[in-house]
């Protein structure tokens, strides 16, 4: 938590690479915002059901924009910018592994996305450092998703 109590985001930033699967002790938290979620019905979702367990709907500060097929995440300007999705608990490197090459896309240079902490709340007073997957390329002429809920965009269009 910052000053005033507002979260501080990202917790620890790692640019333009893909960083350790596990680089804290236990078991990593990812939150997912698009089509990684629970009940999206992708090969990639589904695969993610299986070797991951569900903890439930949350939400992060950030920044939420259409890419067509799938939504991307920034970092918020703002202080009240949120992007609400849901927290899985991984307990295989390996698992983050697989989802780095994912997100990362293929072809040369820089990565499509690239795995970031933040800090997902949970209710009113859970907290829980995750990762997530933050967009590398400039997102300017992209629709940006102001309500920060791709799935509810996505219905309303």
């Amino acid at each position: 938590m910052g000053r005033r109590g507002l979260e501080v985001w990202p917790v620890k930033q790692h640019v333009g690479r893909i960083i350790p699967s596990n680089p804290l002790p236990g078991d990593s938290l990812l939150f997912v915002y698009g089509t990684l979620r629970p009940f999206v019905d992708i090969p990639m979702a589904r695969w993610l059901r299986r070797v991951a367990r569900y903890v439930g709907p949350g939400r992060t500060r950030g920044r939420l924009y259409d890419l067509g097929p799938y939504p991307a995440f920034r970092p918020p300007r703002r202080a009240d910018e949120w992007v609400f999705g849901d927290l899985y608990r991984v307990r295989s490197p390996s698992v983050m592994g697989r989802l780095d090459r994912y997100e990362a896309g293929t072809g040369h240079g820089r990565p499509r996305f690239v795995r970031r902490a933040c800090v997902v709340s949970l209710g009113r007073r859970r907290r829980h450092a995750a990762w997530i997957y933050v967009y590398e390329r400039h997102p300017s002429r992209r629709s940006r998703i102001v309500h920060g809920d791709y799935f509810a965009y996505r219905g309303a269009r």
